[in-house]
């Protein structure tokens, strides 16, 4: 019997560095995304017991250049909501709030 996806957008298996933003901590929580689509995201982050389904977060995402097609690194800001806790692979499942492309471009910053 086939499986089929459910998911509406492609995932990637593209592992870049990630970092959230969780409200009542000061420093950002830095993790790598195992696949990405337009609207969601797996990020393995060994803080992932700092996470519970339901949280909001903002999401950084440091695309590299192969990534994206441009000449230099870009980061994209946006938030999502935690949809899964993964203890067995250390990781959350994210679903962002509106797509990858409508994330806004951020500067370096922490």
């Amino acid at each position: 019997m086939e499986t089929r996806e459910r998911r509406k957008h492609v995932r990637l298996p593209w592992g870049f560095p990630v970092s959230l933003r969780k409200e009542g901590l000061e420093d950002l929580l830095e993790g790598t995304s195992a696949n990405i689509s337009q609207m969601g995201a797996f990020i393995r982050i060994e803080s992932w017991r700092l996470f519970q389904v339901q949280d909001r977060t903002v999401v950084i995402c440091t695309l590299p250049t192969e990534f994206t097609g441009q000449s230099t690194t870009i980061r994209l800001e946006g938030e999502a909501i935690i949809r899964r806790v993964d203890p067995e692979t250390g990781g959350i499942a994210l679903e962002f709030d509106k797509s990858l492309r409508a994330f806004e471009r951020v500067n370096d910053r922490s």
